[in-house]
């Protein structure tokens, strides 16, 4: 009542709030879907960038389950970053959902020695991403705010890595919630479902920031390959682009898109 019912037309906007295109989460979420369907309009618009000339999605199909209390995990996320960062020449961001995860990986690729500067972004590092971005070359590691909200244009982030899907972290109010659905399967589609899809994109949005940019969005959760559970899911809620499965097409569409002093 104190938000909705002043008579003044209210326009909420954001390039995240729909999941799949529909916006019945969100509605849910603040309370506009008590509004009678005749007081409200609503549309979703695509990107205007043109993701499918301009970015490419990998999807690992080698990387295991996601477990980060598993070291063959870990060496695995770590081997699967080293190749996609050398196909980059560096020009990277790998993104995390969890900063020990994080810090474990930073660790591995640190003693490799990989010719690229690496930086790690931890809580209330500003500082660091105007470091990362003077690199020219360099790699960020990241979690928490690096999801949302960080513009990084330009060709120093040319290659972003997301580990694992976003799901959120139960909680005692998640816990909560789970009570005022029917079952299990009712709270993960209209709850779980539609916030990691949200912040997906939200993650996905790191890697075009202008009309100029180009490059790959890679994902290693296993959940995302050819038969996992969440492949449709997720890719129906991204901007349609070439996806592929080699690290061979991934180095054959930047070479494709980035001058030679790129790799220089």
């Amino acid at each position: 009542r104190d938000l909705w019912s002043k008579g003044v037309p209210i326009i909420l906007t954001s390039g995240t709030l729909s999941a799949n295109g529909s916006f019945e989460h969100i509605k849910r979420t603040t309370g506009v879907g008590l509004i009678p369907p005749r007081r409200l309009l609503e549309t979703s618009k695509p990107s205007p960038f043109n993701h499918a000339e301009n970015s490419l999605i990998y999807i690992s199909e080698s990387v295991p389950f996601p477990d980060s209390k598993n070291m063959d995990y870990l060496l695995a996320v770590a081997d699967e970053t080293e190749r996609l960062i050398q196909a980059s020449h560096g020009h990277g961001a790998v993104l995390f959902t969890s900063y020990k995860a994080m810090d474990m990986v930073f660790e591995i690729l640190s003693k490799r020695g990989l010719g690229f500067p690496l930086f790690r972004l931890d809580r209330g590092g500003g500082n660091t991403i105007e470091k990362f971005k003077r690199s020219k070359n360099g790699v960020l590691f990241a979690s928490g705010a690096m999801w949302e909200g960080i513009d990084i244009p330009g060709d120093i982030l040319s290659m972003l890595i997301i580990v694992r899907l976003p799901f959120a972290v139960p909680d005692p109010i998640s816990e909560y919630e789970k009570t005022l659905y029917k079952g299990l399967s009712d709270y993960i589609d209209y709850v779980v479902i539609p916030e990691m899809l949200i912040k997906l994109k939200q993650g996905h949005g790191r890697l075009l920031r202008t009309e100029y940019d180009s490059g790959v969005v890679a994902f290693l959760d296993y959940r995302l390959r050819l038969d996992g559970a969440y492949r449709d899911h997720g890719l129906s809620a991204l901007p349609r682009c070439r996806v592929v499965s080699t690290i061979a097409e991934v180095t054959g569409f930047l070479r494709e898109k980035k001058a030679a002093e790129f790799f220089a």
